[in-house]
């Protein structure tokens, strides 16, 4: 399996990430010569994150998100790394597949966003309709393009037309063909400004929005609203949309929990940036724990589906656990906002 090739004569290694978005960031820094890990782009780009939105559906369900909106990371992260990078989107599938062979053949790689469903190496159990799937693009092959795609461990050939279907997938957040390359990045960024920046927007995000939806408030919100769901759309439905939410956190990207152990891995690698911080290591060790308590709400959450109450796990266990990640959460970020207050660039 190839993992790495050459592209202008320039080598290109393939990236095996934990989530798209920030793996094809890192991969683009790294293309350029920038020794950067793929935890630091997502902690730098203020990945984390909690949004409950009733008012958008996906596969007609409620919308949760563990991380920030999609394109977020990135414009965070090369922003803050000093990377200038150019975006484009279509409203003609002919006029995106002609724009994108056409920066490819300066010899300049391309990421994309993509539907999922339409990518014909993912097996079918994995299909499902989210329009926000990040790759990269890297030449034209034989009736088609070779893809590095950080969820795969190795590189990926895709059919031109495959490849057009999935950019113009039409439903909630349709990419529209959007791509972006890099037009210059700072070869040497200034990591430890680029990481306090990151830690203090996404306290903000996650204490500071005011709206009952997003951050530890749309914890809480949820979790009111789980233990109120049995009563009122009945048993069977609450468990459909538990059964939902738990595919939101562990089947889509990088799941709730595996966002926590990554920032965990961001802020691991902080410390050492500033000199050994205690306190970052402090909190990294934090920031995994509350990712096990997300991961233990997600059993319960499974046990009472397909068990259909007939043991101790309940809505309301599930409900009270939700809002012990809540406390955690809010304490964490509280005291991450301290700890950064007192950091030196």
């Amino acid at each position: 399996m190839m993992t790495e090739t050459t592209i202008n004569g320039k080598p290109f290694k393939h990236l095996y990430a934990a989530h798209c978005e920030s793996g094809v960031t890192a991969s683009f820094f790294r293309h350029e010569g920038v020794d950067i890990s793929e935890p630091l782009v997502f902690g730098i780009g203020s990945g984390i994150f909690f949004g409950h939105l009733p008012f958008i559906k996906w596969v007609g369900m409620p919308l949760s998100t563990y991380r920030a909106q999609p394109g977020a990371i990135f414009r965070k992260a090369a922003k803050r790394l000093g990377g200038e990078f150019v975006s484009k989107r279509f409203r003609n599938p002919q006029e995106g597949m002609d724009e994108l062979r056409r920066v490819l053949r300066t010899g300049q790689i391309v990421a994309i966003r993509t539907n999922v469903y339409w990518l014909p190496y993912f097996p079918r159990r994995f299909r499902n309709n989210f329009n926000g799937h990040n790759l990269i693009v890297l030449y034209e092959v034989e009736n088609g393009f070779r893809l590095s795609d950080p969820n795969w461990d190795h590189l990926i050939d895709i059919s031109a037309e495959d490849l057009e279907r999935a950019r113009f997938a039409r439903g909630p957040l349709e990419p529209r063909g959007f791509m972006y390359y890099p037009k210059t990045i700072r070869p040497n960024p200034d990591l430890r400004t680029a990481c306090i920046k990151g830690m203090k927007d996404t306290c903000n995000m996650m204490l500071k929005i005011p709206l009952p939806l997003f951050g530890i408030r749309g914890m809480r919100y949820l979790a009111k609203k789980i233990k109120n769901s049995p009563g009122k759309v009945g048993f069977n439905e609450a468990c459909r949309q538990l059964a939902h939410l738990v595919r939101m956190q562990e089947e889509i990207g990088t799941g709730g929990g595996g966002f926590r152990f990554m920032y965990a891995a961001f802020l691991q690698e902080a410390s050492d940036l500033f000199g050994g911080s205690d306190d970052l290591a402090r909190l990294s060790r934090e920031m995994t724990s509350i990712g096990d308590l997300w991961r233990d709400f997600a059993v319960i959450a499974v046990h009472i589906i397909k068990q259909r109450g007939q043991s101790e796990d309940n809505f309301d266990k599930a409900s009270e656990l939700l809002l012990t990640c809540a406390s955690r959460e809010e304490e964490f970020f509280k005291d991450l906002r301290e700890v950064v207050g007192k950091l030196k660039a």
